[in-house]
């Protein structure tokens, strides 16, 4: 179900089009004389560090962005409103989803308890749980111990189909897994279609003793108790009409919820994708319509890009290109972006893009390598992508908040560069 939530605002609460006009001029001055390229492009720089600043503060202020949620609601409302003061309509497209509430979580040996959180594409217990030997995960207990964190793969997947063991405990916090000490949740791409044992993710404060507990063959208990109840969530979208509505349309996505506060995981794709509708509404109408798309339920097998996709799957192919606004690439703690392409022109558009912008060059995955994040649905159904994505020291972390997370400057610079390769290809 869609509805529109605003009046259609193309040049409303951005740049207007004399404005727009004027950055361009002296965008073009600067490049017949270089001296002047600094002083030409430092007010507009500094407006847009400005914005880029509230829209992750404010995300950040909103709370943790579970899928569901209260605050996943609040979030979606928000960043409409941010579309349409960036001078689009926005739109919310609704989907029926089944919320997980967790009404007990933890794993018990002896008069010691540790809480935790399920794995939410995992089995879950009854209010008993299961009782069994704490062993270690190629132990023989019926619950292994493991030290699995946030960027668990393939291994640990094929473990959870494979094991006989009835219940798992992770420990999922600590350099060893690559965030601090503390609790960092894994995600759940198998949330509609969830297999295998109990997994329960601990924090790392608890590590030593449940060793301790598994190495001399303990009994433990482990209770994964939820419930289930329908829910309705939203995707927001907004669309910029091109003046010509039969050439293949240009689909820009960034995902807008995830696990914790996720500041720096998720406040830089959405704050590009946010000015790229303020400069993209307020250039010359283009050749191509672009269509926006914020989705929820990343955490969850990127659940709302599913949904979006399902009733239109012949866009993947059909698009002109889709640029995906992924995870990490405006983290102050560990960075390094890395671009994924679907073709070499589009990685060395988007890497001339960011040079002019004056961010280094990131990381290139393999042409033809399966990309990482909601980028893999497009690349799965032979679409053409342009993708950006990083890497993270507070990865799935509590402590993913603003400022101290946030590259402010850097999400600035690709909001400069993408937006400029999306006014390229909406009038390719």
């Amino acid at each position: 179900m869609t509805c529109s939530i605003a009046g259609h605002r193309r040049n409303g609460g951005g740049l207007t089009r004399k404005a727009f006009l004027e950055v361009a001029g002296a965008a073009a001055m600067a490049a017949l004389w270089p001296g002047a390229r600094a002083h030409a492009q430092a007010v507009p720089a500094r407006d847009a560090r400005e914005r880029v600043a509230r829209f992750v503060r404010e995300y950040d202020s909103q709370g943790d962005h579970r899928t569901g949620s209260a605050v996943d609601a609040e979030s979606g409302r928000w960043l409409a409103d941010r579309a349409d003061d960036a001078g689009l309509a926005p739109e919310i497209e609704w989907m029926g989803f089944s919320r997980i509430d967790i009404q007990a979580a933890y794993v018990e040996v002896g008069d010691r308890r540790a809480e935790g959180v399920p794995l939410f594409d995992g089995g879950f217990t009854d209010a008993a749980g299961v009782t069994g030997t704490l062993s270690s995960l190629d132990g023989d207990g019926a619950i292994g111990l493991g030290h699995v964190g946030p960027r668990a793969g393939s291994e640990f997947r094929s473990y959870r189909r494979d094991t006989a063991q009835q219940a798992i405990v992770t420990v999922t916090g600590g350099p060893a897994n690559g965030v601090p000490e503390g609790l960092a949740l894994l995600n759940a791409p198998d949330f509609k279609d969830p297999f295998g044992p109990p997994v329960l993710q601990v924090a790392s404060r608890h590590r030593a003793w449940l060793a301790d507990a598994a190495a001399t063959g303990a009994t433990a208990r482990v209770v994964a108790q939820v419930t289930r109840r329908p829910e309705e969530v939203f995707n927001v979208t907004a669309t910029l009409r091109g003046r010509e509505p039969s050439q293949p349309p240009v689909f820009v996505m960034t995902p807008r919820s995830g696990w914790w506060t996720c500041a720096s995981e998720r406040g830089g794709g959405i704050a590009v994708w946010i000015e790229m509708i303020r400069g993209m509404a307020a250039a010359p109408t283009p050749r191509r319509t672009t269509v926006f798309l914020a989705s929820t339920g990343h955490e969850l097998g990127h659940y709302g890009l599913e949904e979006f996709l399902r009733t239109r799957s012949r866009l993947v192919r059909s698009a002109f290109a889709w640029i995906h606004l992924g995870a990490n690439f405006g983290t102050a703690v560990g960075g390094a972006p890395l671009l994924q392409a679907s073709n070499l022109e589009l990685q060395d558009r988007a890497t001339d893009a960011l040079d002019r912008a004056g961010e280094a060059p990131p990381r290139r995955r393999p042409i033809g390598e399966a990309p990482a994040g909601e980028a893999r649905h497009i690349h799965d159904g032979s679409g053409t992508y342009l993708s950006i994505i990083g890497d993270n020291g507070l990865f799935h972390h509590p402590w993913d908040r603003w400022p101290d997370a946030v590259d402010v400057d850097r999400i600035a610079r690709y909001a400069r560069a993408f937006t400029q390769i999306g006014l390229q290809l909406a009038n390719g």
